[in-house]
C-alpha cells in the first residue's frame, strides 16, 4: 500500500498529523479520494469525487480517534474506505438532510482549542437546545432555514422590559450568539455547497443595531461605601466581595472556604472557562478571613440568595444612599476595574483579574475611562520650556 495511506490507517499515525482545516487526502482510484480532516480533538472522514465536470465533497463520519467505531457515525479507516468505494457513497446518492447540529460538529472540529471554548458553550446552550423560550435549531436543516426563522430566534432572546439598559445588554448578548451561529452556517455553505446551496437566508439577517455599547456606570469609592452601608447584611457581604475582588455574582456564590487563603481568592471556573487567582489587599484579606472563620472547606463563603432579591436590594440601597443614576450589581465589578485603571494598572492585568476572555473586551469596557486617565496624565507633563 502506498505511503500516504499509512498516515491515515491507524489512530496513532493520525495523531501525528497537524490539525488543519484542509483535509489530508488519499486517492482510492482516479477521481475518487478519501480524506481525513484533523481537528484539535479527533478528526473526521471526507469523500471527494470528480463527477459531472466538478469535484463533489461530502463528510462521511467522525474518525475513531477518540471513540470506538459504531459503523455509522464513527468509522475506522477500513469502514470509511469501504463506504467511499461503495455504490451508495454520498457523492452518488442524493444528499440527505444536513442539520445545524451536523454543521456545528464539522465547524468545531477544526476550531483551535483555545478559541472554541465559549463559542461551543454558546452553541450547546442557546442554539442546539431550547432554553428560556429560544427555539431549538439543532435538528433544523441548514438549507431549509429562512430569514424569518433566524430573526425569530434572535427576537426570542430579548426580554419584555421597559429597562433600556437591560434590553440593550440582551441585544448585545444575542448578537454575540448570532455571530457563533452565522459562523457555523457560513462554514457549512463554504464546505458543502451541494447540501447548502445558498447563504441568502442568514445573509439578509440584521443583528441588533447600536446594542454593543458597553454599560459604563461605575461608583466612586465614596459612593460605594454609602451603598454598602445601605444594603442588608446578606447583600452587603456580596457587594463588598465584588468591590474587593471584581468577581461576578455567580463567581462569588460559587466560592467555598477552600478557595480563600490569606492573600488570595481562587475562582475555579469563570465565564471564560479558565480558573484565575485574584490577590487581596489588606481590607480584602481581613474581610474574607472573617467570612471563612470556622467554616468547613466545602462550605460556601456567601449566603445564597435569589438574583431578584439582590436586584431589588440594589435599587432600594441606591435610593437610601442617594446614588443616581442607580447602580446594578454588575456595576460593582466594573467599579473594581475602574479603580484599578485609575491606580495605573495595565489593561492586560485588569483583563487577568476580571477574567475577561479577550483583551478587547477589557479595552472596550474601560475605553472612556482610559481616555480620561490619559488626558490627566498628559496635563501633568512638564512644559520643557
Amino acid at each position: 500500500m502506498s505511503t500516504p495511506s499509512l498516515r491515515l490507517q491507524t489512530r496513532e499515525a493520525r495523531k501525528k498529523l497537524q490539525p488543519r482545516d484542509k483535509p489530508y487526502f488519499f486517492e482510492l482510484r482516479r477521481g475518487l479520494h478519501l480524506g481525513y480532516r484533523r481537528g484539535t480533538e479527533g478528526g473526521s472522514w471526507l469523500l471527494r469525487e470528480f463527477r459531472g465536470g466538478r469535484y463533489l465533497q461530502r463528510r462521511l463520519a467522525a474518525a475513531d480517534d477518540e471513540t470506538p467505531s459504531d459503523g455509522a457515525s464513527v468509522l475506522s479507516w477500513k469502514e470509511a474506505q469501504d463506504l467511499a468505494l461503495g455504490a451508495e457513497r454520498p457523492t452518488v446518492t442524493k444528499p440527505g438532510k444536513f442539520t445545524v447540529a451536523q454543521a456545528a460538529e464539522a465547524y468545531f472540529e477544526t476550531r483551535p482549542q483555545g478559541r472554541r471554548g465559549q463559542d461551543f458553550i454558546t452553541y450547546k446552550a442557546f442554539i442546539e437546545a431550547e432554553r428560556e423560550g429560544i427555539p431549538d435549531l439543532g435538528e433544523r436543516s441548514v438549507s431549509e432555514l429562512t430569514t424569518g426563522d433566524l430573526e425569530k430566534w434572535l427576537a426570542a432572546q430579548i426580554p419584555h422590559s421597559d429597562d433600556n439598559d437591560k434590553r440593550r445588554a440582551a441585544q448585545a448578548t444575542a448578537n454575540r450568539r448570532w455571530n457563533v451561529l452565522r459562523a457555523i452556517l457560513n462554514s457549512a455553505f463554504r464546505k458543502d455547497p451541494v447540501r447548502v446551496p445558498s447563504d441568502g437566508a442568514w445573509r439578509r439577517v440584521r443583528a441588533f443595531q447600536k446594542a454593543d455599547r458597553p454599560r459604563t456606570r461605575t461608583l466612586s469609592a465614596t459612593e460605594a461605601k454609602r451603598l454598602v452601608a445601605a444594603l442588608d447584611e446578606s447583600v452587603r457581604n456580596l457587594a463588598r466581595g465584588a468591590l474587593l475582588t471584581g468577581l461576578r455574582l455567580g463567581e462569588l456564590e460559587a466560592l467555598t472556604a477552600a478557595d480563600v487563603d490569606r492573600d488570595n481568592v481562587r475562582v475555579r471556573e469563570s465565564k471564560s472557562g479558565k480558573p484565575r487567582t485574584v490577590p487581596l489587599n489588606k481590607a480584602g484579606a481581613a474581610f474574607f478571613s472573617q467570612l471563612v472563620t470556622e467554616k468547613q472547606p466545602d462550605a460556601h463563603v456567601f449566603e445564597r440568595i435569589s438574583r431578584i432579591y439582590v436586584s431589588r436590594q440594589m435599587r432600594a440601597g441606591c435610593i437610601v444612599a442617594d446614588i443616581a443614576p442607580p447602580a446594578v450589581f454588575h456595576d460593582l465589578r466594573r467599579s473594581y476595574g475602574s479603580l484599578l485603571l485609575n491606580a495605573g494598572a495595565a489593561a492586560d492585568h485588569i483583563q487577568e483579574l476580571l477574567g475577561h476572555a479577550d483583551l478587547r473586551m477589557t479595552r472596550r469596557a474601560y475605553a472612556h475611562m482610559k481616555d480620561e486617565t490619559l488626558e490627566k496624565a498628559v496635563k501633568k507633563l512638564p512644559s520643557f520650556g
